[in-house]
C-alpha cells in the first residue's frame, strides 16, 4: 500500500483574509506616518503656519484672514503659531478701508494687548513679535497706530501690517530662517 502525503495548504477564505488584514495593517502604517512626518514638519517649523491669498476676500471666505481686512486688500499674507495666539498679517492697502470701530492708538486708548477668551489680561501677553517672516519688518508691530478689536495695525506707503501678541506662557521654538522674497 502506498500513502501519499502532501503538505499542508491554507485554505482560500484564510488566505484572503490574511492578504486583506495585511493590506489594512499596511494602509494603516503608511498614513500614520504620515500624520507623523507632518506633526515633525510642524514641529520643525515652530509650530507656525503661512497663507497667501490675492484679496481680502478671498481669505476671508477661507476664513483664515481677519474680517477687518478689506475686501479689495491685495497680496495678502500672514503666518501663525497653531500653539498661541500671535499672527502677523500684511496687504497692500491703506487704514481708510479699515472698520468704523477700529481706534487710533492714543493716551486714552494705548497700544496694549486686548485679550478675547478667559481670564487673562494684558500682562500675559509679550509685545513684540516673535513669529519670522522675511516681509515683516523688525519691531513694525511697536510702530502701530490703530487697533481692530485685539489687532495691532499700522501702515507704511501701501503697506498695512497687523500683529496680535503671543502669551507669556506660550513657549517659543525655534523656526526657520524666512526665505527671501
Amino acid at each position: 500500500m502506498t500513502t501519499n502525503t502532501t503538505s499542508p495548504s491554507m485554505s482560500r477564505r484564510p488566505r484572503t483574509l490574511l492578504v486583506v488584514a495585511l493590506g489594512g495593517l499596511a494602509a494603516l502604517t503608511l498614513s500614520a506616518c504620515g500624520s507623523i512626518a507632518e506633526g515633525l514638519e510642524e514641529r520643525d517649523a515652530g509650530h507656525t503656519k503661512t497663507f497667501a491669498f490675492e484679496t481680502g476676500k478671498e481669505g476671508k471666505d477661507e476664513k483664515v484672514v481677519p474680517t477687518w481686512v478689506p475686501d479689495d486688500a491685495a497680496k495678502v499674507r500672514g503666518i501663525f503659531r497653531t500653539t498661541g495666539d500671535e499672527r502677523l498679517v500684511t496687504f497692500q492697502g491703506s487704514l481708510d478701508g479699515l472698520p468704523a470701530d477700529c481706534t487710533a492708538v492714543s493716551a486714552d486708548d494705548p497700544l496694549v494687548a486686548r485679550p478675547e477668551r478667559g481670564d487673562l489680561v494684558a500682562d500675559d501677553y509679550r509685545t513684540d513679535s516673535t513669529l519670522l517672516a522675511s516681509w515683516w519688518p523688525a519691531g513694525q508691530e511697536a510702530r502701530s497706530t490703530v487697533m481692530c478689536g485685539k489687532w495691532w495695525i499700522s501702515a507704511e506707503g501701501e503697506d498695512v501690517y497687523a500683529f496680535t501678541p503671543e502669551m507669556t506662557r506660550v513657549e517659543i521654538e525655534k523656526q526657520p530662517t524666512p526665505a527671501a522674497e
